[in-house]
């Protein structure tokens, strides 16, 4: 009889949970779960329904013996978890609508990672996260946390900072993209390949790409290869001399990239609107009982690689495999040049204790300058939320790099805070 494995999902609602329990699927022979506990709002008792019995399904159609139940008590869930993994949306699809829709209206970038609707996304959720941490640390004492909710780095600058909880990891789901692409160009296999990643969410950047211990980054640069959409062109890619972000466009090619955001918005080509009807399909197709495993339109999600990093981290802490993933953690000297306790975007190496992040150093000075004034902005904001300062987040914002008027941005944060109010309670008054 396998030992007890308890992995309790929050947000289990979620169109991604098949792709988590498709996981678990595949990685079954070495990381034996025995219980998943499936926690969410009551308001989203319907999906919540569909998801548990997909999971049955799924399990029982694979031979496995998993129990698998679901519960609106989060303390109740969470008692004696072994790992946890975050997927909540505070404010659902309506409050990603108003992150991409709003800032157009003033000619800024909308997302729901990065700019000003990132910036709200973290103002909704980060309080939340703390309760959750809370309760991890109340009921599951020996569990550790892995959050794929966004924004990812600005939650885990607020964790480490703020929660006094160590057991916690963040993921995004760019790195494990690039990752992938190349293994592929390399033709190898996945453990010969270690690609240096070092930055922040949504902003870090691969500095070298260590193939059976070598280094290949500039073969693949003077190749023109890129693991990602290019940022910028082969030259300038070439000169850059690593690989960038795709997000990176939005710092260096802010009037082409916003330019095309702008335009999209006008042509009401809004990703939340897509990603809602996705969902609908999805679900649809959840619910049918001769479903037993993911549907390939779950591709259509584009973020659907969280879980498949998510459960592998899981999987190499388990089993000690100490193998190679690109996480968010606290810095602690690792990249020089960025505060020792705040957040990063870095490989490391997981063991049975937890993340051994690569050492870095000081980053290149053609990226140095952007990621020192990015998170400038996610201590300041992070100080804000720990605060209650409605005020001060406004300030943050103000000094983003993204941020090109003090007027505009505050015109777009009062308009947004409008739309969001209900959802910041959290907070103190703020002087619209």
């Amino acid at each position: 009889m396998n030992p007890k494995l308890k992995l309790v999902i929050i947000g289990g609602a979620s169109s991604y949970s098949p792709e988590i329990f498709k996981h678990i699927v595949i990685n079954y022979q070495d990381l034996k779960i025995t219980d998943v506990v499936l926690i969410d709002l009551e308001s989203n008792k319907a999906r919540l329904d569909i998801i548990t019995k997909f999971a049955q399904r799924m399990f029982l159609k694979h031979k496995m013996d998993i129990h698998v139940e679901q519960t609106f008590n989060q303390q109740a869930g969470l008692k004696d978890a072994d790992y946890v993994i975050i997927q909540i949306r505070v404010g659902l699809m309506e409050s990603r609508l108003y992150d991409e829709t709003i800032p157009a209206k003033f000619d800024m970038l909308g997302h729901e990672s990065i700019g000003i609707g990132g910036m709200f996304n973290a103002l909704r959720t980060i309080p939340v996260i703390y309760d959750i941490i809370e309760d991890v640390k109340t009921y599951a004492p020996k569990a550790w946390v892995i959050n794929i909710s966004n924004p990812t780095g600005l939650i885990t600058e607020a964790v480490f900072r703020f929660a006094e909880f160590e057991k916690y990891m963040g993921v995004s789901s760019s790195p494990n993209q690039s990752t992938k692409r190349l293994i592929e160009e390399l033709n190898a296999k996945p453990k010969e390949v270690v690609p240096y990643f070092a930055g922040l969410s949504e902003l870090s950047f691969i500095s070298k790409v260590y193939h059976k211990s070598k280094d290949k980054l500039p073969m693949l640069l003077e190749k023109g290869f890129c693991p990602s959409e290019k940022p910028m062109d082969l030259n300038n890619l070439k000169q850059f001399g690593l690989y960038p972000h795709p997000n990176l466009k939005f710092y260096y090619q802010y009037d082409i990239a916003v330019t095309e955001f702008l335009e999209n918005q006008k042509q009401n080509k809004i990703r939340t609107n897509e990603v809602i009807k996705i969902d609908k399909m999805l679900f649809e197709k959840y619910s049918d009982p001769n479903q037993f495993e993911v549907p390939s339109e779950i591709d259509l999600r584009k973020g659907h690689n969280f879980a498949e990093t998510a459960i592998q981290i899981i999987d190499s802490m388990v089993n000690n495999k100490k193998n190679y993933h690109v996480i968010n953690t606290v810095n602690r000297g690792h990249i020089v040049g960025i505060p020792d306790e705040t957040s990063i975007e870095i490989t490391s190496r997981i063991t049975k204790k937890g993340p051994m992040p690569v050492h870095i150093g000081e980053l290149p000075l053609q990226i140095r300058g952007i990621v020192q004034h990015l998170k400038a902005y996610e201590e300041l904001l992070c100080d804000a939320i720990y605060e209650k300062n409605l005020n001060k987040a406004l300030l943050a914002f103000q000094i983003h790099p993204l941020s090109k008027s003090f007027n505009t941005t505050k015109d777009a944060f009062d308009a947004l805070y409008e739309k969001h109010k209900e959802h910041l309670t959290y907070y103190g008054a703020y002087n619209v």
